[in-house]
């Protein structure tokens, strides 16, 4: 099964703000490649990046992002099963933004990446009528495959930050987290990033509701709403 259509959906994520690299992989298999610098320490940094995440899978420890800031950049990594979602940030990203389209697209193409192997794969042909955009091998490439594409994401990432910092108030932030994610699992939502603008808010809510003191909940409420009136949801 051809792969071409989440090679354009990775391609096209590197059209976001500040994103000076992108890699999608599975285990030994780079399914798309255009980092900023040669494709040998490229290859590098994801022999690393799969060994380390093979092993919390080992230890049975879910990783669902790698967040690793450096003196030149950032490294932010989204984990899908074994297919992983490499940035290679600026100052200028927004990580949320980044991390939330990542998801989407993991999510939107996990049928295909399922069926993907693990293992290493030749290279990508030009079909024989010459169309090159679905091989992205130089930014002359990317821009042509990605000119009309646009990432189609809601704002949860910036809102899970807030409600986690509105938590912080009454708990921890490993408490906060951990708060979140729960209530994301039993409210049955698959992708809280496809939410609409209401949903999202309402998701937001029901995190807060989980606090069992009557008054600090009502207070939290009430800053929760304070911080997101700036947000369009």
């Amino acid at each position: 099964m051809s792969l071409n259509p989440v090679i354009t959906a990775a391609a096209s994520l590197q059209r976001l703000d500040g994103v000076a690299g992108v890699m999608l992989f599975k285990g030994r298999n780079t399914i798309h490649r255009q980092m900023p610098f040669s494709d040998m320490r490229a290859e590098n940094l994801r022999e690393i990046v799969a060994q380390m995440l093979e092993g919390y899978r080992q230890v049975k420890r879910k990783i669902r992002q790698v967040y690793l800031e450096f003196d030149g950049g950032v490294l932010l990594i989204v984990v899908q099963d074994e297919t992983a979602m490499m940035f290679f940030l600026t100052s200028r990203a927004d990580s949320d933004l980044a991390a939330s389209a990542a998801s989407v697209m993991l999510n939107d193409h996990a049928g295909l990446l399922i069926t993907a192997s693990a293992e290493p794969q030749p290279a990508a042909k030009l079909p024989a009528d010459g169309i090159e955009e679905l091989v992205v091998t130089s930014p002359r490439a990317l821009s042509q495959i990605t000119a009309k594409l646009d990432t189609g994401v809601n704002q949860w990432g910036t809102v899970r930050k807030r409600v986690e910092n509105v938590l912080g108030k009454v708990m921890g932030r490993a408490q906060a987290a951990n708060l979140i994610e729960r209530t994301v699992e039993e409210s049955q939502i698959s992708d809280p990033y496809r939410l609409p603008a209401a949903g999202v808010r309402k998701l937001a809510v029901s995190v807060i509701d989980h606090v069992p003191n009557v008054t600090k909940r009502r207070q939290l409420l009430v800053e929760l709403d304070a911080a997101l009136e700036d947000l369009e949801i």
